[in-house]
Order: structure tokens, then C-alpha cells, then sequence
């Protein structure tokens, strides 16, 4: 049975570990999968480290952590803050584990969905958005830089997990965008709120990554889930996903989740 690790700083991965599970068990396919909380601190994710420099070193460790504690046989980084951090790491230059990134999922996902002369107004946290990833490939890809709109959307990730003004916050954000552009979800937490967006035209990498996972998985039978921090998790905050995600097997993974303070 195939074992996947899926990984992110925080809790939006939960939304394409859900959407995984929906589609193997629609399927009948069988998986082993692993959900990996990269953050370091509930007070001390990644967008509060000052240089980019700590970040890599941060995440480097949590992909060590993910090798000792889950050895997957593919690790899914469903997280656009962590995956603008992944080829700068030792690990990838050292380890033969596969390794897939929800930026390479959500531009291949752009450039197959949007018309050639569109707009596309990238919504993402701060470190997301100040790598500059999606705007550099896409200009490598021969897209123009007036086509690409990048919005930081600062706090936005926890607003969501604390249920906190989000309708309000995300109307403040969108308001930056053009209104003919197409919304890409730059952020895995957004997707679980792309109601809140009000827009016709979104474009959510999450379960097109779920999509792409489950095509590659071959066997047949029961689907095992656990779930791994290095700190306790705030309670009102797994209530708040417990309620978003609205599928079972999640759900009970993250209620029974397993606290690990050596995690890395």
C-alpha cells in the first residue's frame, strides 16, 4: 500500500487530504496517508521568521521529521508558503524521496484553464507572494507581467482557522484585484473559503493536487490516516476545521491527532 505524506504549516493541507480520501474512497483505493504539521509554534509559523535563510533551515528539519516519524513513499507539500522553500532545502538535494508542490500543480492548473490573453490575480501570504514564484514562472512560460496581479493577503490563513471576520478580510483583499481577472487561490487554507470570494471565475490548485495523488495510487482496500504535531494544537481551531472539512476520516485524524515535540 502506497504511503503519502501530506505536509503543511498548519492546517490548509487538511483540505486536500480531504479531498484525497473523498476520491479514494469513491474510487475503492487503498492509501496510507500521513498528515505532517511543518509549523514550528501555534505563536511561530513561518510567515513570522525574519529571513528566508531560517525559513529553509525550519522546513529542511521538518522534511527530516517526515522521513524519521511518517517514511513516506511521496510527500505532498500542500502549502504555497512551504513549496517556495522546497529546492533550496537539503533534503531535496540529498533524499530519493518524490516530492510534489502545490505550485507546480496550481501553474500547470492556470495554464491549462485560463484563455491566453486573460488576467490572473494571485492571492497568497506574504512569503508566497515575496518569492515572486507563480510570477517568475509564468513570465518564463511567455505570460506578461501585466497579465499577473500578486495580493498578499497577511493574516488571512489564521483568520480562517479562527473564524475570525474572514468575510470581511477577504472583501478587503479582493478589492485589489481587477474585476475581470480570474482568483487563483494562492494559499491551501483559502480553498476551504472560496465561497467567501463571491467570484465566478476561481481557480483552487487543492484538489486538482487530491486529483493528480489518487490517479497514481493502484491499490485496492482500506484508507489509514494519522496525524502529527510538535505542539498542542488550539481546540477552537480544530472545532473551526472539524466543521469546514466535512469528511469523516479527516475529521477523526485530526480530532485523535498525536502531539510529538521532537517532531523536529
Amino acid at each position: 500500500m502506497k504511503k503519502i505524506c501530506i505536509t503543511d504549516s498548519g492546517y490548509g493541507g487538511l483540505t486536500v487530504c480531504a479531498d484525497l480520501v473523498h476520491l479514494l474512497k469513491k474510487q475503492q483505493k487503498a492509501a496510507e496517508i500521513s498528515y505532517f504539521n511543518a509549523c514550528y509554534a501555534d505563536d511561530y509559523g513561518y510567515n513570522a521568521i525574519p529571513d528566508r535563510t531560517s525559513k529553509i533551515q525550519m522546513f529542511d528539519r521538518a522534511l527530516v521529521g517526515i522521513k524519521k516519524y511518517c517514511a513516506p513513499d511521496e510527500i505532498l507539500v500542500a502549502c504555497n508558503t512551504l513549496s517556495t522553500l522546497i529546492e533550496d532545502t537539503n533534503f531535496v538535494k540529498n533524499s530519493t524521496i518524490p516530492i510534489k508542490s502545490i505550485i507546480d500543480v496550481g501553474l500547470e492548473l492556470i495554464q491549462k484553464t485560463l484563455p491566453i490573453n486573460d488576467t490572473v490575480s494571485i492571492f497568497g501570504t506574504e512569503t508566497t507572494i515575496d518569492e515572486n514564484t507563480y510570477l517568475k514562472r509564468l513570465l518564463v512560460k511567455g505570460w506578461e507581467k501585466e497579465q499577473i496581479e500578486q495580493i498578499a493577503c497577511p493574516g488571512l490563513q489564521t483568520a480562517i482557522s479562527r473564524q475570525d471576520q474572514v468575510e470581511k478580510k477577504i472583501k478587503q483583499f479582493t478589492g485589489q484585484a481587477s474585476k475581470n481577472s480570474w482568483y487563483f487561490l494562492g494559499c491551501t487554507h483559502y480553498g476551504i473559503r472560496s465561497d467567501a470570494f463571491q467570484h465566478s471565475k476561481i481557480l483552487n490548485p487543492n484538489l486538482e493536487m487530491a486529483k493528480k495523488s489518487c490517479n497514481e495510487i493502484k491499490d485496492s482496500g482500506t484508507i489509514s490516516m494519522k496525524m502529527v504535531s510538535r505542539y498542542q494544537m488550539p481546540e477552537d481551531e480544530i472545532e473551526t476545521w472539524s466543521a469546514l472539512l466535512k469528511e469523516p476520516l479527516t475529521i477523526e485524524m485530526l480530532k485523535n491527532y498525536t502531539v510529538q515535540e521532537d517532531l523536529f
